[in-house]
């Protein structure tokens, strides 16, 4: 499990560094059409995560295998946690990873910012095999999670939604 949450924490990490690096090329950009879109991108966003329909998106439509852990090879845990990490291996039931990245790029943020978003991310997506490893009953806390998958939803877009209006420049709060 070490290697795997090792690649997860990884591969987000190089995403992070990426969208960081691509946020300071953008930073060149005007800052009003990057607000603008970056407005219209978490409104849409987070109005479809709030209404449990998560923004379909281009991905791999792979689902992650019960069994991802070969007992005895290090390189296949840490290759599948690092592609994992990088949001491009498997199917993401939401959109909210990539509005980050997004966010990081259009705001221009920057590579620090960039890493603190990639570390969140790899931790986030190594808490659920963790949580899920620790329970007594696997497939209970399956089922459980399935229940809850759409206040979890809605808890993430929120947060995402708090962050966005943290990020938000002065001159566009209305107080």
């Amino acid at each position: 499990m070490r290697y795997f949450i090792s690649g997860l924490i990884a591969g987000a990490t190089v995403s992070g560094v990426i969208a960081g690096i691509l946020g300071g090329i953008a930073a060149l950009v005007p800052a009003g059409p990057r607000w603008t879109l970056f407005a219209v991108l978490t409104a849409l966003v987070v109005a479809f995560e709030l209404a449990g329909r998560p923004l379909p998106l281009p991905q791999n439509r792979r689902a992650v295998p019960q069994t991802i852990i070969p007992q005895s090879n290090v390189a296949g845990p840490l290759q599948f946690g690092f592609e994992m990490g990088t949001g491009v291996r498997t199917f993401m039931p939401t959109a909210l990873p990539h509005a980050l990245l997004a966010t990081v790029v259009l705001v221009g943020a920057g590579v620090p910012v960039g890493i603190g978003a990639g570390l969140g991310f790899g931790l986030g997506r190594a808490l659920m095999p963790l949580v899920r490893s620790w329970h007594d009953d696997p497939r209970h806390w399956d089922r459980l999670m399935l229940a809850r998958m759409r206040l979890v939803g809605s808890l993430c877009a929120a947060a995402f939604l708090i962050t966005a209006v943290t990020l938000a420049p002065a001159r566009w709060m209305p107080w």
